[in-house]
């Protein structure tokens, strides 16, 4: 397996590297560290007065200077922090649009490890959520999304499950991953009536042990508050570090229920999220 790292300047991104190190460490899993120069906006055409475009121009080479000058130090930086935990990394600087570039170079890995707050367009933008939507919508591949300074926390992991093709289709993805070894799993419905969310969450305990040999804990959460809140009760009840959970799905009415839960718990989640879309 290989792991994809986002880098930029970002305390989330800080927090990913040491996720990606020790998921690394634990699968065996080669590392490979990402920089995105975006190019494409810091050279965008705009409205100019007389003599502003020869400024543009060198106001545009100073900024893309800076950015391949910025990729480089957080490349260097990664390798370093990488050798330091007796690992290999590898490292790609790729200049375009940030969404557009991930989202093709993610194609090309089993697993990407990025930060809640990247923003590729620290050059021309202070956020930028933009892209980490745009890739989490469109990569087909799964992602862990990590928080700035995770909370400490055992090796449980929750798997939110509602029966949907997202859901489960993040069930079987990080069943497939090897992220579950040596890790506790509890399947977690959140439904108004227990005995159904019950079913649903043993159903999803079913397949990991049909499909893949793996024992877990059914978890049906009854609860009056929003499902968000909910499925993070019970993470922390748990003390669960890792959350699993299907992502943005594609027909309206399911986007309007499930994807905002994805949004919500990325928003708010102080463990890293593994999801699948």
């Amino acid at each position: 397996m290989d792991i994809l790292v986002c880098l930029e300047g970002s305390e989330s991104t800080a927090s990913a590297v040491e996720v990606a190190i020790a998921t690394a460490r634990a699968t065996a899993a080669t590392l490979i560290g990402v920089a995105i120069v975006d190019e494409p906006d810091i050279v965008a055409g705009a409205a100019t007065g007389i003599g502003g475009a020869s400024f543009k121009r060198a106001r545009d080479a100073t900024l893309i200077a800076d950015a391949h000058a910025q990729a480089a130090a957080w490349l260097a930086g990664f390798v370093q922090r990488a050798r330091d935990a007796g690992l290999t990394a590898r490292t790609l600087e790729l200049a375009g649009r940030p969404a557009e570039t991930l989202v093709d170079e993610i194609t090309r890995h089993d697993l990407t490890v990025l930060g809640r707050h990247v923003n590729f367009k620290f050059e021309t933008q202070e956020h930028d959520r933009y892209t980490r939507d745009r890739i989490l919508r469109r990569c087909g591949k799964p992602v862990i999304v990590v928080p700035e300074h995770p909370a400490t926390a055992g090796p449980r992991v929750m798997l939110a499950y509602d029966g949907s093709s997202a859901a489960l289709r993040a069930l079987r993805s990080f069943a497939a991953s090897g992220l579950a070894h040596q890790r506790l799993l509890h399947v977690a419905t959140v439904d108004d009536d227990g005995a159904n969310g019950f079913e649903i969450a043993s159903q999803g305990c079913a397949l990991l042990r049909r499909e893949f040999g793996l024992v877990a804990e059914p978890e049906n959460v009854v609860s009056a508050e929003p499902i968000v809140e909910a499925l993070l009760a019970r993470r922390t009840r748990l003390d669960a570090g890792l959350i699993v959970l299907g992502g943005y799905v594609p027909s309206p009415l399911a986007r309007l229920m499930w994807g905002s839960v994805t949004h919500g718990i990325l928003e708010h989640t102080v463990v890293p999220v593994f999801l699948h879309y």
